[in-house]
């Protein structure tokens, strides 16, 4: 009785420890792809006049370029001299 105890309670710790690993890693990416974050568009096309909006983009370029809600300007990301120039893409669903 004590070595099958010895044998199983390890292997049930190991499975039960896989388990909440797994159901907590899919939750943080879920949340991860589904948060909005401030962005800017070009006014008058110009990169040193930016207006902010709130979408959900991404720097990884994945072929679908990022849009405001509209779908009328071309969402960017600030560098780090203010301009918005960076260009984002539409996050994956």
């Amino acid at each position: 009785m004590n070595t099958i105890v010895k044998m199983i309670l390890p292997a049930a710790v190991f499975v039960l420890a896989s388990a909440g690993a797994i159901s907590t890693k899919s939750e943080k990416e879920s949340d991860a792809k589904k948060a909005l974050t401030t962005e800017y568009i070009q006014i008058a096309g110009s990169p040193s006049n930016c207006d902010d909006v709130q979408v959900n983009c991404t720097p990884v370029n994945n072929g679908n370029l990022c849009m405001d809600e509209n779908d009328e300007n071309q969402v960017f990301r600030k560098n780090a001299a203010g301009q918005c120039n960076i260009q984002l893409y539409k996050a994956e669903p």
